[in-house]
């Protein structure tokens, strides 16, 4: 075969190589999955939180009035906005004049009760300070009569004391007949008798005295009448001498006893006056509060009146202390007051409040200060410059956060329907993919990114797997780690195939 015939057969040859390269490649790149790609990006994770709230006063005061009063007329409705000062309710006059009356007399029955306690309380001091003072007077006449008595009896003892040794001394005893001692003898021994009898009783009696002896006065003054001693000539014997000792011993020990009992009387005297001393000072009834008692209830009475007084006052018209919306009426026409509240009025000075309940899973993108953006029912823009007031769990539903926005005066009217947005401050990140770019499985998360690589066919596209670190998320955008993917990497983030690791794609705009 000569060489041009050779030429011709290889040229064919590879003509037909080329055919079946482009059919194969043809073939299979009808058969690769067409993906579509992304590169990161800087930017933020937005988590935007949707809630609907009502618009509630900021504060709510109470309305009340004297209980027991009947209700003539109601002036207003509930949400009816009223003014400082506007009517909201009157109550019947006649039944307020006949409650005045009552209480004024119940007010001045009080005080006749404690004027009666008074006076019984000055009677009462009065006996008790005159009993005191008699029982003084005869405390002092007791000791008086006490000391007069004993100072007598002790005077009617030293005189029978002293006739007593008087006796003794100078009166001699008799000798018995047939004595064995002369007259003058038995003097002698009875003048040592009597001395020394003298001596026995402690009493000291000097010459002049025997010899002249005085007879003693009795308490009132008066002289004692004693008894001369008998003579010798007279004397009847011992036994008349010895009688007579007998006597005057007996009148001695009797007006000891006398003084004895009336130190002991006047000891006895004395005491009993003292007790009644105690007696008259101690109080003669227990403590009483009555009076005290009285008075409070005087006092609540008193003012009670008042109250009636100022809303008699007043005409009857309860009104309106600030201006506000009436949120709620608890009074009826015709019936009695309470003493509860009998309405209640929004304070518009106060400013509103809303309150947003909110899913406990967001509750890491709500926090008190983040931005919020308020849209009334019915409106189509957005009002900001508002931030979150507090963050509390809800009351009924602990899967439920309360979000609170405080809002100044005249933004809202209380009892509107407002739909918020919360966007709070999101940090800056380097790069970002869209968040169906990114797979996630339990063990962790990752990307698919297009790697070229040499094949039979030429270059082509293979899938490779990456695994990632997600920094946060929401529900289009992904943010991860930095450094784990440039921006000339292209990221798959759809594919009309099934793809994995080292399956062959290509671009969705390629043809």
């Amino acid at each position: 075969m000569d060489r041009k015939k050779v030429m011709k057969l290889f040229g064919g040859f590879l003509a037909v190589m080329l055919v079946f390269t482009i059919l194969s490649r043809a073939v299979s790149g009808a058969s690769m999955a067409r993906v579509e790609t992304v590169r990161i990006s800087p930017g933020t994770i937005e988590h935007k939180v949707t809630a609907i709230g009502r618009v509630q006063a900021g504060k709510e005061t109470a309305v009340y009035t004297e209980s027991g009063q009947r209700v003539k007329e109601i002036c207003v409705q509930e949400g009816k906005s009223v003014k400082a000062g506007d009517v909201l309710f009157l109550i019947d006059m006649e039944e307020l004049e006949e409650q005045i009356l009552a209480a004024q007399q119940e007010l001045e029955k009080t005080k006749l009760q404690n004027q009666d306690l008074q006076n019984a309380k000055s009677f009462e001091q009065s006996n008790q300070s005159m009993a005191r003072q008699r029982a003084q007077e005869d405390y002092n006449q007791a000791v008086t009569q006490g000391d007069s008595l004993v100072a007598e009896a002790k005077k009617a003892w030293d005189d029978a004391e002293w006739a007593l040794q008087q006796f003794l001394s100078s009166t001699p005893k008799p000798e018995p007949e047939g004595g064995g001692d002369s007259l003058s003898d038995q003097a002698g021994s009875g003048q040592e008798g009597a001395t020394a009898d003298a001596g026995q009783s402690g009493l000291q009696t000097s010459e002049e005295d025997v010899s002249h002896p005085q007879s003693p006065s009795s308490a009132d003054g008066s002289s004692v009448q004693t008894q001369a001693p008998p003579s010798a000539e007279e004397g009847s014997g011992a036994e008349e001498w010895e009688a007579r000792k007998s006597s005057l011993e007996q009148a001695a020990a009797e007006a000891k006893a006398a003084y004895d009992v009336a130190v002991s009387s006047r000891a006895d005297n004395v005491r009993a006056a003292a007790r009644a001393i105690e007696d008259a000072a101690r109080p003669q009834s227990a403590a009483d509060s009555t009076q005290k008692q009285n008075e409070i209830t005087r006092q609540q009475q008193d003012l009670a009146l008042n109250k009636l007084l100022a809303l008699k006052k007043a005409g009857g018209e309860i009104t309106a202390g600030v201006s506000g919306v009436v949120t709620q009426i608890l009074v009826s026409t015709g019936d009695f007051t309470s003493e509860g509240a009998a309405m209640r009025v929004t304070d518009d000075s106060a400013g509103s409040r809303i309150v947003f309940p909110v899913s406990k899973f967001e509750e890491d993108y709500v926090s008190k200060g983040s931005p919020v953006k308020l849209k009334a029912a019915g409106s189509k823009d957005f009002i900001s410059d508002y931030t979150i007031s507090s963050v509390t769990e809800n009351e009924q539903d602990n899967m439920l956060l309360d979000v609170a926005v405080d809002l100044p005066q005249g933004v809202f009217e209380a009892g509107v329907m407002v739909t918020a947005e919360i966007v709070p401050n999101s940090e800056d990140y380097t790069c970002i993919i869209p968040l169906q770019a990114l797979h996630e499985e339990q063990n962790g998360s990752y990307v698919l990114i297009l790697q070229e690589q040499r094949g039979v066919l030429g270059t082509e596209l293979a899938v490779q797997r990456l695994d990632v670190k997600v920094l946060d998320k929401n529900n289009t955008d992904a943010a991860l780690e930095e450094g784990l993917l440039t921006s000339e990497q292209e990221i798959i983030s759809s594919s009309n195939r099934m793809i994995q690791e080292g399956s062959r794609v290509r671009r969705s705009q390629e043809e």
